[in-house]
This record gives C-alpha cells, sequence and structure tokens, in this order.
C-alpha cells in the first residue's frame, strides 16, 4: 500500500471518530510515561497543571477573538477540546521541567526548543487539516512566540515555587 493511502485513510479514521485530540492526548501521555520516573513525574506535576491552565486560557483566547479554529471537539470544554488541554499543554510543562538544565542560558535554550517541538506538532495539526489559522491574524511564528511565553512562565513559577520551599513560604 501506498503510504499517503494510509495516511488519506487514518485521517478519515480520525475525522470520522472526533479523534484527533485524544490521539495527541495519547501519545503526549505515552511520552511521559516511557521518559519519567516516579520522583520527577511528581516534582514536575504542578508545572504539568499550570502550563495545562494556562494553555486553556490562552487557546480560548485566540479562539475567542478567531485567530484560528478548532475542529474535532471530542469533550468540548469552552471551544476546546480537553484532551487538548490535559494532553500536549500538561505534557509540556512536565517535559520542560524533568529536561531541565542547570545554567540559565541552557533554560533559556530548552524553552525555545521546546517552543519549538509545540510549534511543530501544530503545524502538523494544521496540514492534517485538525486546526487552521484565521489568514493575516495568526501564523506559525505567533505560535511559537505565544508557547515561548507560556513556557517562560512556567518556568518562573517553577523557580518561585522553588525559592518558596527554601524560604518556607508553602
Amino acid at each position: 500500500m501506498e503510504v499517503r493511502y494510509i495516511i488519506a485513510n487514518f485521517i478519515s479514521f480520525l475525522d470520522r471518530y472526533n479523534l484527533p485530540w485524544l490521539l495527541l492526548a495519547i501519545i503526549s501521555w505515552i511520552i511521559i510515561y516511557f521518559t519519567s520516573k516516579h520522583k520527577s513525574f511528581f516534582r514536575a506535576f504542578p508545572m504539568g497543571i499550570w502550563t495545562a491552565v494556562v494553555g486553556y486560557l490562552l487557546e480560548r483566547f485566540f479562539i475567542a477573538h478567531k485567530f484560528w479554529t478548532e475542529r474535532f471537539i471530542m469533550i468540548n470544554i469552552n471551544d476546546i477540546d480537553l484532551f487538548v488541554v490535559i494532553g500536549p499543554f500538561f505534557s509540556l510543562g512536565i517535559l520542560l521541567i524533568q529536561y531541565l538544565p542547570e545554567t540559565a542560558m541552557k533554560q533559556l535554550a530548552s524553552v525555545l526548543l521546546w517552543s519549538c517541538f509545540a510549534t511543530a506538532i501544530e503545524l502538523l495539526a494544521i496540514k492534517l487539516g485538525f486546526l487552521s489559522y484565521m489568514e493575516g491574524k495568526w501564523s506559525y511564528l505567533h505560535s511559537l512566540l505565544a508557547y515561548f511565553l507560556c513556557l517562560m512562565n512556567a518556568l518562573g513559577f517553577y523557580h518561585t515555587l522553588q525559592s518558596g520551599k527554601k524560604y518556607k513560604l508553602f
């Protein structure tokens, strides 16, 4: 069988049963499962929650202001699929913290790398027809910047939590 035929049938299956974001969430969880250790997962868990909440708020803002449209919503939470929030957004925060380098410059590079990875996944979703940008309002560079700012926000939150533990704030 030709690869294009297989991909077309697979996309048709995902379209028919509203599964694209569920599939992405499952892939995200599998990546976390195979790359996480029990202790590091729980250390990074608050960052996963943080990036899921911030990602949801950003996604909601961008959809409400018609920067893009999300299709194939399985479990609708205010025009956003639940699996986008608890899948890729959650996973991004977990992976950022689990593989966080020691120095500030390397952390900045890590945030940029994870932002590029998230943007690449978004571009794949666009290529497969699961998401579409509104021409003239949004582009992949906007997405890259949004992911970068979101992950920088998560990194700041992480360092705040870590300094809070040192000074017994929580």
